[in-house]
């Protein structure tokens, strides 16, 4: 059952009369701030019901992705590094997280890369782990190209005030196997690339 759904009235700054049917970026937010796991359930939701999500390979079940854009969930983090490797996270702000996309067999050398590049800096990475997946929902052809997702934890220096570590985590390319690394102490993001 598909629910029904109409524009909003105009208020504030909105005003449906500039709403058009088009691809784009779609949005949903928590206006008070407030973290939430709804609003991920939402966008889930928001994003099965849209029909194009993108464009279709050969086997109409591989697309080209979606994305999400979200607070680091802290509390979900601290408890699954905690059991998982016995790992400390620091307090909001002194760590940031970031998704390697690697190939299976070369991702060690990758790590490696990262690892002496945020010495470098003097940031200091406190644990890698996979990031688990459900390969169930992607085309055969996704699946057979589908890339290692490695999750790393870089702690502040130290010594480090806040704003010289928020300058020192990035957007990084590194290393031979082409690996994609967005790193942010504030925000987690999630791109499904194909």
């Amino acid at each position: 059952m598909v629910e029904s759904w109409e524009y909003p009235e105009a208020q504030g700054l909105y005003d449906p009369s500039y709403e058009s049917a088009a691809c784009g970026v779609g949005f949903i937010v928590n206006i008070d701030g407030a973290p939430s796991a709804k609003i991920i359930r939402d966008a889930e939701k928001l994003a099965s019901r849209m029909k194009h999500r993108g464009a279709c390979s050969c086997d109409n079940d591989t697309g080209d992705g979606a994305g999400l854009l979200a607070a680091i969930p802290h509390s979900f983090y601290k408890g699954v590094l905690q059991s998982e490797q016995d790992v400390t996270l620091p307090e909001p702000g002194r760590y940031a997280t970031g998704i390697f996309f690697v190939d299976k067999t070369h991702h060690q050398e990758s790590e490696q890369l990262f690892g002496d590049l945020a010495e470098s800096h003097g940031l200091k990475v406190l644990c890698w782990r996979t990031v688990p997946t459900d390969r169930s929902h992607i085309g055969e052809v996704a699946r057979g190209s589908e890339p290692l997702m490695r999750q790393v934890f870089v702690a502040a220096g130290e010594d480090m005030d806040d704003k010289l570590f928020a300058r020192k985590v990035c957007s990084h390319e590194a290393g031979e196997s082409r690996c994609l690394l967005l790193v942010s102490g504030g925000i987690f993001q999630y791109m499904n690339v194909e």
